[in-house]
This record gives structure tokens, sequence and C-alpha cells, in this order.
């Protein structure tokens, strides 16, 4: 149960103590004024009181959220209330319609996640999909969404288009940038074979995704092919554009635009990044729990990046 405090200014020369205040789920946040607080303190040691327990309140709900950062859906969904509350709809429309979009699969995923840690605690040996420490699977914005049957052209309404949508449901690694990286870092591509079906897959014809083996000398290099193979081009889009809106909101709300920029653009690359890469070393050495947890921790760094600009 969260606690609430009435905390009321005090007046002093015409100057507050509190320099003002920020409701915050409930909670009343104050910012004491340094010069008053320094010259009062001996008068006011209720206020000094209070004041502690709510920061204290304050961080402990922030780290209960990050906790759960570890279960994607929630992941996807924690800043929508903070959006709605800043009334910026767009991005927490498209937020919550990723969430939608994307349960079926990372439902698959926990389970999957589930199904090592029973494993591992009855002593058994867990059999993942293919040979994870070895290589990574490439991820896609379409499979295993609800929109599968969308995209895959033989059983889609619109199949021209979902041939277009199936052309470039890619990933970064298929990218100039992912040909830079390739070059930067001299890395060998190969293929292992997996139990990952495809969109295209059907019961008559079962056909399966390859996962991509990245050979180099680098493992910072070998690492960030693998949190790129992660990282789909429509997604990494998607995201940009949702970043785009909440900063086109900003800056109508008074921000100044080089800082929403730079907020927006440390947000997104942050965010990515962080998911991107705590996801794949999780996968590398832990394989489906490594990821969930891994991906969680990511987007703990992630935030606390750009939360550094505020």
């Amino acid at each position: 149960m969260k606690k609430s405090f009435n905390i009321k200014a005090i007046f002093a020369d015409k100057n507050t103590l509190y320099k003002y205040s920020v409701v915050k789920e409930g909670i009343i946040v104050s910012e004491i004024n340094p010069v008053l607080y320094q010259n009062e303190l001996g008068k006011f040691p209720q206020i000094q009181s209070d004041y502690e327990e709510v920061k204290k309140c304050v961080d402990k709900e922030n780290k209960l959220s990050s906790i759960f950062d570890v279960c994607p859906i929630f992941r996807r969904v924690e800043r929508v209330p903070d959006k709605i509350e800043a009334d910026d709809y767009i991005p927490a429309a498209g937020l919550v319609s990723l969430a939608v979009l994307n349960a079926p699969e990372d439902w698959r995923d926990m389970k999957s996640a589930y199904s090592q840690m029973k494993a591992a605690s009855n002593g058994k040996s867990f059999t993942p999909s293919y040979d994870y420490k070895k290589a990574q699977h490439p991820f896609s914005f379409f499979r295993g969404t609800l929109l599968h049957k969308f995209v895959n052209p033989a059983t889609s309404p619109c199949p021209k288009f979902a041939k277009w949508l199936l052309k470039n449901d890619t990933t970064l690694m298929e990218t100039k940038l992912g040909d830079f990286i390739t070059k930067k870092f001299d890395i060998e591509r190969s293929q292992i074979d997996t139990k990952i079906q495809n969109i295209t897959s059907t019961k008559a014809n079962p056909s399966f995704i390859g996962a991509k083996q990245f050979t180099t000398k680098s493992a910072f290099g070998e690492l960030t092919a693998r949190a790129m193979t992660r990282t789909t081009k429509i997604g990494a889009a998607v995201l940009g554009g949702l970043e785009a809106a909440h900063m086109v909101k900003e800056i109508s709300d008074g921000e100044n635009a080089i800082k929403a920029t730079a907020k927006s653009a440390v947000n997104f690359a942050s965010s990515i990044a962080g998911i991107g890469y705590g996801g794949a070393i999780g996968a590398k050495y832990f394989g489906p729990v490594g990821s969930l947890v891994g991906m969680g921790i990511g987007a703990i760094a992630g935030n606390k990046i750009s939360d550094l600009i505020d």
C-alpha cells in the first residue's frame, strides 16, 4: 500500500521551504530549498523525517519495477502509465499495441525459460531448439505474433503485401550497418540448423530458420553481431517512430528542441542497445532464461542511461 505524505509548505521571508512539489503515483515528492533547509533544519525535524521516508518509498517502488523487467510483457508496458499521465497518448498506444501483438511469442519465451529451470531443478538435461552457445537465431518482428498468419503469403488475405512484409522482416545484421560490422571485426558468417519453424512453414512442407554463427577474434564484435541479429529493422523503425512522436510532444509542451532531440536519441539508442546486448550475453551463456534476464537487465541499464540526460 502506498503511503501519502501531506507536507505543508512553510514560509520564511516570503520564500517557501520547498522549492516545488511533484505528485508521482500518489506520493508527494518535494525538493527542499537548500538555503532555508540548512538554516531551519533544527526547527523542522519532522519535515526531514518525512522527506527521507518519501525518498525511500519512491526508491523501493522503482526497484520493484526493475525486478519485473525480466518479464517481456511487463517490460513493454512499464512506462505506459507515465506516458498517459503526461498526455503522451501516441507512444502509450504504440507500446500497448506492441505488447498485445507480441503476447503469444513472449508467452512462448517464458514457457521455454520455465522448461529450462524445471529441467535444472529436476536434475534433467534441457534440450534447446539449437546450440545457443555457438549461434544466435535471427529475431523476427512477425514470427510467432498475432500477425504470423497474415504475413505468411499462403494464409494471408493480402498475399502481395505479405510477401513485401516478409521480405523486409529482417534484422539489423542484414543491413549496410551489419556489413560494416562484419568488415570492421573481420567476421566470418555461417549457419547452423534449428528447430524453430519459419513463418512460411506448414505441416505438409515444414521449414526452419537457420541460426547465425559469427566467427571472429573480437569478443565484442561477435557480441555486437549477436545483438544486431536479435534486433529487427521493423522493430527498430517502430520504436524510433514512437520516440519521435514523444519528442514532438515534448517540444510542443515547451521543451527545448535540441534537448528534446538529444533525449529521444539517447533513449532510443540506449533501449535498443541495452536490450540487444543484454539479451545476447544472457542467451549465449544461459539459454532462454539468460535471454529473458539479460533483456531485463539491459532494459534497466538503458533506462538509467536515458534518465541521466533529464
